[in-house]
C-alpha cells in the first residue's frame, strides 16, 4: 500500500523517514488502537520534534572546526536579572558580528542560555570558526570554553545536549528564552522532500546502504507513531570522508 518517504538533506547527513498516513488507507494494514495522549507524552513528542529541528539546523550550517562555546560568569559578575543575562548575550553577539565583518566573514550562530540548579549562569553558542583570541577578548564576565566540532557533520549529540536544559525549564518560571534557542537569520533551514511510494507490499523496515554514505546505527528507530497508530521508521545516512591520497 502507498506510504510516505521523507528525505531531509542537512549538510553531510540525509535523514530518511517512512510512515503511513490516514490519507491512504487500505485493508490489511493493522493499526494500533489510538489512545488519548497525556500531557507528559505530548511534551515528549514536542521535545523530539524540536530536537530534530535543531539537529538538522546544526548539521546544515556548521562543520568540523567550527565551535561550541560555553561562556561562563565569575560569581561576582553574574547578572542580577534574566534581562541583564540576555543583554550580555546581545552585546557579545553584536561585537562579535563586527569582528567577523572586519575579516570579510559573516557570523552564524545558535544560542541557548542556561541557569544551573545552583544558580550558575552561562551561554551556549554554536558559531562558525574565528580566531579564539577574539572570542576571549570580547567576553568580559568570565571564561570562554571552546569545543571544536568534529568532522563527521553529524551533531545529533550536541543537539540533544542543548535540548536537555530547555526541556527541563520549558513552560516553567525558570524559562529564560521565549524560544528553545535563538539563531542568526542567515542560517539554512533544511526542508524535507516527501514523496508517495506506491507499492503492493508494505515498506521494509530496514536501513539501506547508499554509496558514499554510512548508516548511523544509533539513529535507527522503529516504532508505532503516537498520533497515527501506524508503523513509523527512520534512520540517518552520513557522508563518508574521502581519504586523501599520499
Amino acid at each position: 500500500m502507498p506510504y510516505i518517504e521523507s528525505r531531509c538533506v542537512a549538510g553531510k547527513t540525509v535523514e530518511i523517514e517512512k510512515y503511513y498516513t490516514s490519507m491512504y488507507k487500505k485493508k490489511g494494514l493493522k493499526r494500533e488502537q489510538k489512545k488519548e495522549i497525556t500531557k507528559e507524552e505530548q511534551k515528549k513528542v514536542n521535545s523530539r520534534q524540536a530536537e530534530k529541528k535543531l539537529r538538522r539546523l546544526l548539521n546544515a550550517n556548521f562543520q568540523g572546526g567550527d565551535f561550541h562555546l560555553v561562556l561562563d560568569y565569575r560569581k561576582e559578575d553574574r547578572p542580577k536579572s534574566n534581562e541583564e543575562l540576555k543583554e550580555h548575550a546581545r552585546k557579545y553577539l553584536r561585537e562579535l558580528r563586527k569582528e567577523y565583518k572586519k575579516l570579510g566573514l559573516e557570523l552564524k550562530y545558535v544560542h541557548v542560555m542556561e541557569i544551573g540548579s545552583k544558580g550558575a549562569m552561562h551561554h551556549h553558542l554554536v558559531i562558525n570558526s574565528i580566531d579564539t583570541k577574539i572570542l576571549a577578548r570580547l567576553w568580559k564576565y568570565g571564561r570562554v570554553h571552546v569545543n571544536l566540532l568534529d568532522e563527521s557533520g553529524q551533531y545529533k549529540k550536541l543537539a540533544s545536549y542543548l535540548m536537555k536544559y530547555t526541556d527541563r525549564v520549558r513552560g516553567t518560571e525558570e524559562q529564560i528564552q521565549s524560544k528553545r534557542w535563538n539563531s542568526s537569520r542567515n542560517l539554512i533551514h533544511p526542508e524535507p522532500i516527501k514523496r508517495i511510494i506506491t507499492t503492493k507490499s508494505w515498506y521494509r523496515e530496514e536501513a539501506k546502504d547508499v554509496k558514499g554514505y554510512y548508516i548511523d546505527k544509533e539513529t535507527i528507530d522503529k516504532r508505532i507513531h503516537e498520533f497515527t497508530g501506524y508503523p513509523y521508521f527512520t534512520y540517518t545516512l552520513v557522508k563518508m570522508e574521502r581519504r586523501r591520497e599520499t
